[in-house]
């Protein structure tokens, strides 16, 4: 299940250019180039200040931080015919360096780190450019911004996009794929190791994850290691129907015989 739903995700991600409603928005660190077209003079490549406004001929300072680039052209057109400089001003807006939109991607991802956004960007496109989901990676993505955490299942993500503004990323957001539910299976096994716990995982289940008994192996002698909750080791004998939990050791015993 969990397989499906990841090559679902890739399949999301590809299509995300297609379906995007959101624009960038420009903010403070960002360079643009202004122009105004048939006005050589009005012109300029400027960096947003940290209060989010540049300085242009004529019109001066002008606040463009929060704006996607035709409310910018907009709003610098409208002041210089409002100023009286001109009666039409056809302006152009470029970003010729993003630096105002960073966020992080941490946790079970192949490449955690800090990324700035040369767009708007979809929470799945973030996990992208982590380079996707570890295979330890969970089944659910907790979204931080600022004070507030949002729990998603990645299979919301396998979903038609529900126009949900949340999974538009913003600036100083941080996005954590947790480690996926382990268990482990040792001794007597083909492949011993750690394996992911699925939903309602027996023992029998987890012994065939790691690839079955191997022909030394006694099934009537496994033991369980769980941890309780106030931190002890517990071993447990457990029959095959059992189920397992989060972070139980399962070892199959040599057979005597």
């Amino acid at each position: 299940m969990m397989r499906r739903v990841l090559v679902m995700l890739c399949l999301f991600a590809i299509s995300l250019p297609a379906m995007a409603t959101g624009e960038y928005r420009l903010g403070a660190g960002d360079v643009v180039k202004i122009s105004v077209y048939d006005h050589e003079d009005l012109q300029a490549e400027l960096q947003l200040t940290q209060g989010g406004d540049v300085t242009f001929p004529l019109v001066g300072r002008v606040k463009i931080a929060g704006l996607t680039f035709s409310e910018a052209e907009k709003l610098i057109s409208g002041k210089l015919i409002d100023g009286g400089y001109l009666k039409q001003a056809f302006v152009n807006v470029l970003i010729s360096q993003y630096h105002s939109q960073r966020i992080s991607v941490i946790g079970e991802v192949n490449h955690p780190g800090r990324f700035e956004l040369d767009s708007a960007t979809h929470l799945v496109e973030a996990i992208a450019l982590a380079g996707g989901v570890a295979p330890t990676g969970g089944d659910k993505v907790i979204l931080v911004r600022g004070d507030t955490r949002t729990e998603i299942a990645l299979s919301q993500f396998a979903k038609p996009a529900s126009g949900d503004d949340t999974l538009q990323l913003r600036n100083g957001d941080v996005v954590m794929v947790p480690r996926s539910p382990q268990i482990y299976v040792y001794g007597e096994v083909n492949r011993p190791g750690a394996f992911r716990l699925e939903n309602g995982m027996t023992v029998v289940q987890a012994i065939a994850a790691a690839g079955g008994f191997n022909p030394r192996a006694s099934k009537r002698s496994i033991e369980l290691e769980r941890r309780q909750p106030d931190g002890r080791n517990v071993t447990l004998d457990v029959r095959l129907n059992d189920a397992v939990q989060d972070n139980d050791v399962i070892n199959v015993q040599e057979s005597l015989f």
